[in-house]
């Protein structure tokens, strides 16, 4: 047990230190009592203070040093481990290096004695100790133990069990060598950031390929006499028919690994070549949920969005195709505006984020609860807002319009290559014109570019043709100078600046190159461009007179509204990514003469 002063003397600490606010010291200490929690996970929890500013009172306190990052490569296994993993975790605890006459380790809680007297048991040895976040502490023990897996580390995770149950998979000691190497396939995953697995059957091998940013890798190969036992060890743990190898199966896995809770969705087909192939989603139930802000919004995308979402009611749609982050867009929403006076339910297939104070509902079309249905069963749970995890059918459409006349903001996704896009589909549902026009405030296009290595990124002066491929040519600038923008697209007075316009002399972009942090790729992660349609008179004009989606596409950008490919023109101006991604992930726009 953390031997741990007393609250009111760490609240007198981290006063001193400026991380506690003097007026807010009782309440928070009282808070602390009443939850059961330490000072500094109030501190986190109500947002009073940040994890390195804690940290950092810490080592100042006690004249230590703060470690901003921990370099896990120097870090010996066979001395780490001598600490068990869990005791490791629980503590927050990890030694670093060891000498002739002490150990260094770093800690999240430098007060925590009991573990510090333990280290100082096992090794017989002085402690030196530095402080880290609690974050930063546990990544790098999850990262030093993810070593074993060429060892053996087996899954002993079933898809039966509750998380709670799950035992972590770097935590076993399964030497079998099919469970060692399927393991071994998931713990790579997650380090890679993978968020798909497939695994094919060649002619002669087993190729194995993550997809990474959106892009697929080949990671590794195996013989080809081991694909019957790694998919018959991969069925096992999704609750599927081993024996059953001539029709396509579904299955689902649960497992943590280094810490964390994910959702495995797996997918097998049958294939030419006598053997299965097998797709499996990796959806991280553990994951930070990203704000608004966070998703590459424009000014001007991010001051409409936080106003439509405030809206009591009507629709707002999210479009582009599969992989493109629609979903993360809509919990971003729902984030936001996730307020105890609110209510609100989602329907979902399936549910990829757990959300407090969000009641989520997976669809089961097998036994009839589609979205149609969950929709209407809404309507009957007094709702302020209603999440639809997609628009497939008139039925559903016309659900959700009725809600949205009803009193309720509906948020959902549709499958359409832009904006306007979404408009017309609707129609061509069967969704009366009026209708749409009456319900319709909002549509939201996008796609998801890679972004660049800020270590490697290289540095090079564009070439001209790369400018009028984003739209940064003379006639596109001189017709962006000369249009006349709508006010109502500029909330609050907001003056928005056109990319293109007032271009830098000295003009700069940026390639890919390659390095060990971003694992040689060029790319860490993806952002989102976008593309906001608001449905005011002119757009609902046309929608009366059933225009057609390139149509409503010249009035909205006459009117001030930005395609997916000036947005991500900005993106590349930025030095956020390349030309190929943009150009790859848009479509040519319309150029508008007068």
């Amino acid at each position: 047990m953390t031997s741990a002063p007393a609250h009111d003397v760490l609240a007198e600490m981290f006063v001193r230190r400026g991380v506690l606010p003097l007026d807010r010291r009782e309440e928070l200490v009282q808070l602390s009592v009443e939850r059961g929690q330490t000072l500094p996970e109030v501190l986190l929890s109500s947002r009073v203070a940040e994890a390195e500013q804690i940290a950092k009172a810490y080592a100042d306190e006690l004249g230590l040093a703060f470690m901003k990052e921990i370099d896990v490569t120097t870090v010996p296994l066979s001395v780490a481990e001598r600490i068990p993993i869990t005791y490791a975790k629980s503590h927050k605890i990890l030694v670093l290096s060891e000498d002739d006459t002490h150990v260094t380790c770093v800690a999240a809680d430098p007060f925590d004695l009991t573990a510090l007297d333990d280290v100082r048991t096992v090794f017989d040895k002085a402690v030196e100790l530095t402080v880290g976040t609690s974050d930063t502490v546990l990544d790098a023990i999850n990262r030093v133990w993810e070593r074993k897996e060429d060892g053996g580390a087996g899954l002993k995770g079933d898809a039966k069990l509750e998380e709670d149950d799950l035992v972590d998979i770097l935590d076993t000691d399964d030497e079998a060598p099919i469970i060692a190497w399927v393991n071994s396939l998931f713990s790579q995953a997650v380090r890679e950031r993978a968020s798909d697995i497939h695994i094919e059957p060649e002619e002669r091998d087993v190729v194995v390929r993550y997809r990474i940013d959106g892009e697929l890798y080949i990671a590794r190969r195996a013989s080809k006499q081991f694909i019957s036992a790694i998919i018959a060890r991969i069925k096992i743990m999704a609750a599927l028919n081993i024996a059953e190898k001539r029709l396509p199966q579904d299955g689902r896995i649960t497992l943590k690994i280094a810490g964390k809770s994910v959702d495995v969705r797996v997918s097998t087909i049958p294939t030419s070549r006598s053997f299965e192939r097998v797709v499996m989603r990796l959806l991280h139930k553990t994951a930070v949920l990203k704000d608004l802000s966070e998703l590459g919004f424009a000014v001007r995308e991010y001051a409409l969005m936080a106003e439509l979402i405030q809206r009591p009611d009507g629709i707002i749609l999210v479009t582009g195709p599969t992989g493109s982050g629609k979903t993360t867009t809509l919990y971003g929403c729902l984030n936001r505006i996730n307020e105890p006076s609110r209510n609100i339910l989602t329907a979902e297939d399936p549910v990829e984020y757990e959300l407090g104070g969000i009641h989520q509902v997976h669809v089961k079309p097998g036994i009839g609860l589609t979205f149609a249905n969950a929709l209407r069963a809404f309507l009957r749970q007094d709702p302020d807002v209603i999440m639809v995890g997609e628009i497939r059918d008139k039925e559903t459409a016309e659900i959700a319009i009725h809600a949205s006349l009803t009193g309720h903001l509906v948020l959902s996704t549709i499958h359409t290559n832009d904006a306007p896009g979404a408009v017309t589909r609707l129609v061509e549902m069967g969704v009366e014109n009026f209708l749409v026009r009456s319900s319709l405030i909002a549509v939201m296009a996008q796609r998801l570019v890679r972004v660049l290595c800020p270590l490697c990124k290289v540095p090079y002066t564009p070439e001209a043709h790369e400018l009028e491929q984003l739209g940064l040519g003379p006639a596109r600038i001189e017709w962006r100078s000369r249009r006349n923008v709508n006010s109502r697209y500029l909330p609050h007075g907001l003056r928005y600046r056109y990319p293109g316009q007032d271009l830098p002399a000295d003009l700069i972009f940026h390639r890919a190159m390659g390095c060990a942090d971003c694992l040689h790729k060029g790319f860490v992660g993806r952002l989102g461009i976008y593309e906001l349609l608001l449905i005011d008179e002119s757009v609902g004009k046309l929608i009366l007179e059933n225009a057609d989606a390139q149509s409503l596409k010249r009035v909205a950008q006459q009117a001030g509204m930005d395609t997916l490919r000036d947005d991500g023109a900005r993106k590349v101006l930025d030095g956020k990514t390349t030309v190929e991604e943009v150009l790859a992930a848009t479509q040519e726009d319309v150029i508008i003469d007068g």
